[in-house]
Parts: structure tokens; sequence; C-alpha cells
């Protein structure tokens, strides 16, 4: 017999089959993620927070990066069109310049080291992804030096117009770019690939970015951009020499340049070329040299400063495992061109050193404005004096490396 319930029982069947259904449980819903602007996030470092505990995310252009060696490999740029920022990365730094990159930031902090401003660390694998690859580097926002100064775009790609580089030299350490009003350092790694690159002589327009290292200065993207071949302001009237010694064969005497001349007064010992990365300068050591005392003149060429106002010299050293070897630097008026200048009478001048390196070499620092109006009306010599010794079996050896580059005599 058929049962007239088999209907009933087939509704209740599937009833129940809805009703166990319904009581899955539910994934949690996606957590959500705010962007927040760089400049906002900046302002939550200016409240007091130090570190980011809320789902936001930052997104923009990576500025700088370690590929061409000038920052530090756990270091980069990235701004929005709000604001820049430093990111410090964890692990392999794999940011890519001028990509567009999303960041997450929960679990991120806030530090400032040496006055800068610097957000992560950040975990390339975990908390970016990479938007474009190849993204439209952000215009460099036009800025004056005194606006730098004040602190103004920290961490953003800026352009500086009608400035240039004081002083010739290359762009490795710390260099002066100046408007002829103000001052700021454009700082360049020794391991950065374009540190050995003679500086633009001219002035123009010059593009970095805006950074903090106890005071303001200035971080290239790469020199090949830089647009500095016109007129310079300020330009001094007379440019009695100029020489960078890039023409100089490294280990040769500085005397196989014109004019110019090395005389061994005590141990033998000469000025000669030198060159690291790219990089040309001329140098003087007692090492080595097994001599008692070791004094070491190099000459340069005579300056006919008849006609000058306000001449002076300028030019970078750098020493060398310093342990007592001087660098001195004299003018004179007397002398002859004699192979024996020391039988001359010269003068002492006073200069900017760099600071003293026991452990290895230091930066090549600016010598400064050195004047010479006291000198001119008449032929000038000036001479740069190395003083050491290495004498075999004693432990007074002054064997430090003394290193001179680019000199110029200009007028003011």
């Amino acid at each position: 017999m058929i049962s007239r319930n088999f209907p009933f029982l087939s509704a209740l069947l599937l009833l129940t089959v809805f009703w166990a259904c319904d009581r899955e449980p539910l994934p949690p819903p996606e957590p959500v993620v705010n962007r927040l602007s760089v400049a906002d996030l900046r302002k939550m470092y200016e409240k007091g927070i130090s570190t980011i505990d809320s789902n936001v995310y930052i997104r923009g252009i990576i500025t700088l990066t370690p590929e061409l060696g000038n920052v530090p490999a756990f270091i980069a740029y990235l701004q929005d069109s709000t604001a820049g920022i430093c990111l410090s990365v964890s692990g392999e730094n794999s940011f890519a310049m001028d990509s567009e990159v999303k960041i997450l930031c929960r679990g991120a902090s806030f530090t400032l080291f040496n006055g800068l401003l610097q957000f992560g660390d950040i975990s390339i694998a975990d908390q970016a992804e990479v938007i474009r690859l190849n993204a439209t580097p952000p215009t460099p926002a036009e800025i004056t030096i005194d606006e730098l100064l004040q602190g103004k775009r920290e961490a953003e790609y800026v352009q500086i117009k009608n400035a240039q580089f004081a002083d010739p030299g290359t762009f490795s350490g710390s260099r002066i770019l100046t408007d002829c009003k103000s001052q700021i350092d454009v700082y360049t790694r020794s391991d950065a690939t374009f540190a050995g690159t003679s500086l633009p002589a001219g002035n123009g327009t010059f593009r970095g970015i805006a950074s903090v290292y106890t005071n303001r200065q200035l971080l290239l993207r790469d020199a090949a951009g830089l647009d500095m071949k016109g007129t310079r302001c300020g330009a001094s009237s007379s440019v009695y020499l100029s020489q960078d010694f890039n023409t100089l064969v490294k280990y040769a005497d500085v005397s196989t340049l014109t004019g110019w001349k090395t005389y061994a007064e005590k141990g033998g010992k000469s000025w000669y070329g030198n060159e690291v990365s790219s990089r040309k300068w001329v140098q003087a050591t007692a090492y080595s040299s097994g001599q008692a005392e070791v004094i070491t003149w190099m000459v340069s060429p005579v300056l006919d400063l008849t006609l000058a106002q306000k001449p002076f010299v300028s030019f970078e050293s750098a020493d060398g495992y310093d342990n007592g070897a001087t660098l001195e630097l004299y003018v004179s008026t007397g002398y002859a061109g004699s192979a024996t200048p020391w039988s001359s009478t010269w003068t002492r001048l006073t200069f900017t050193l760099p600071a003293s390196n026991t452990s290895g070499y230091s930066q090549f620092v600016s010598s400064g404005q050195v004047d010479l109006s006291a000198y001119r009306g008449g032929p000038v010599y000036l001479a740069w004096v190395y003083k050491g010794a290495d004498l075999s079996g004693t432990a007074s050896d002054r064997t430090t490396t003394w290193e001179i580059d680019n000199v110029v005599v200009a007028d003011k």
C-alpha cells in the first residue's frame, strides 16, 4: 500500500537540509583597509603616534632606492601628491625606482634618525604590493634653498633653479650647492655609481631628494639628469689656475703636469697621482720610505696676480691612516722656480683640514677660500708641503697619506 505521507516526508527532509545549510558558519568579512595620504601619515607622527595599529595603507611612487648606491641598502623614499617619506626596509630591499607601490602600514613604526623621519621596518614580502613597475615619476616641486633649510618638502623630489656648485670637484662626499644667496649640502655616498663624476661647472636647475642628516641636505637620484651649463652667478672675474688632476697618470709624479713640480727636501718621496673609482687626485706619504724624515714639496705653476683684486686659493684635501704626518700650505712672491724651493722665503697659510681618520681614509673636504690678497701685484707660487717619517725599527712613525684635489686660484 502506498503511503499518503510521502510528499509530506519529502518536504520535511528538504526543510531539514535547508535548515542545516543555514546553520553552517559564515566566513568573517574581509577587514576594511583605508587609504591614507603620506601627508596624513606624517601628521600621525606629529600627534605623538609611534606605531600604526589600524588597517591603513599608503600608495605612491618610489623616488629613490639603493639601485645606484646613493642610499644604504635598507632605505627607499616614497611620495604621493601630498608629501614624501623615507622608508626603512627589513630584509631584501627590492623596491624599484619610479615604481608605484601600495604599502600596508599596520605594525610599522616611526623613527627620527639624525633629524630625518623614517617609517618602517617595512617587509616588502608581507606589506608591499607593486601597482606599476614603470610609473611616471613625480614632477619635482620647485623650491628655494632657503625653503629647504626651513624644513619644507622633506623626503620629496624637488628642483632648485639658478643653482650652482660652489667649488669644482666630483660628487663624492658633501658638496655645497648655492644660489649666490644661500647654500645647502649635496651629499653623495662614495658607493654611488656617479660619485667620481665631475660636478657641473655652470649654473642651472638641480634636481634631487630633500633629506636630513643632522642638517638639511640634498640627495641625487642620478647625476645624469642635471642641467647646469649656464653662466654662473657671482662668477670670479678671473681664474688663474684650475687643476683637477684628471689627466695625471696613476702613480706618475705631479711634475708630469705642465707647470707643476715636486721636490724631495728629505726622504726621497714625491707627490704622485692616484685613482679610485674613476676619481683622480695627487698624494704624498712617508709609508714604506724607511726614512727618519720625509719632507716633500708640491709647487704650483707660477700665478700672475698683477691685476688681481681679491684672489683666493681653494682646494680639497683628505687624509688616510692619520698618525701625525702633516700637510702645510705656503705662498711665496720671492721664489723663482729653483729645484730647492725650501731655500726661498715662504709664508704659511691656514686652511680647513678634514677630520682625522686613523683607521681609513677621510672624505675630501674643502679648504675654504684662502685669501691671497696680500700677495697680488705680481708672480706668486703656492706650495703644499708634506712632513712625515718612517724610520725602520721605531714606533714613532708618521706615515699619514695626504691627498689633494681640485685646486682653484681665482678672483672673488
